[in-house]
């Protein structure tokens, strides 16, 4: 067999593949309470790592980890992000049981091992198709570098700090029914 018709017949077989996985996908449905399959994280770590610009990549934060900072960005975090993420990262909050997908944990090398200019990009312009959504109007630069220091804090949140944030949580009503 020509060198060519083999690559069509491959390309022809991975065609019937995607088509037939994405028929199965259909007939059971787009359920946000599915644990998505192998093929599906695949497929949206690949396109959100490929979503983020090579020039962020390469940023660092240009805010010093100091206590303060790293304060204001727990601050923040707590007012703005734990609905979603949790006071401490972990994603485990009513909102995010009903998103998908589900928000990741802040806490997991995941995350911790992604660059300043990736986790900064993220926040910056969120996620398309999932629950993050874009805080690049309402956040102001120093902000989000600190919610960055504060989410390479995560891993060594301490009770107290937890406790703290409990008090700067965005206050809603005692029925989530009503929210």
């Amino acid at each position: 067999m020509k060198p060519w018709k083999a690559v069509l017949l491959i390309l022809f077989a991975l065609a019937v593949a995607a088509a037939g996985y994405g028929l199965v996908i259909v007939r059971r449905g787009f359920s946000a309470l599915d644990t998505p399959s192998a093929i599906e994280e695949f497929a949206a770590t690949t396109a959100r790592k490929m979503a983020v610009p090579s020039g962020y990549r390469q940023l660092r934060n240009s805010i010093p980890p100091s206590t303060e900072n790293i304060r204001a960005g727990m601050q923040h975090f707590a007012d703005h992000c734990a609905t979603c993420h949790s006071n401490d990262g972990g994603g485990q909050t009513f909102i995010s049981k009903g998103l998908y997908p589900k928000p990741p944990d802040l806490r997991a090398a995941g995350t911790q091992n992604k660059s300043d200019g990736e986790l900064y990009y993220t926040i910056q312009n969120g996620v398309r198709l999932s629950g993050m959504p874009a805080f690049g109007e309402v956040h102001t630069v120093a902000q989000t570098w600190r919610l960055v220091l504060f989410i390479r804090h995560l891993p060594q949140i301490t009770p107290e700090e937890l406790n703290e944030m409990k008090a700067l949580n965005p206050k809603r009503e005692s029925n989530p029914a009503n929210w």
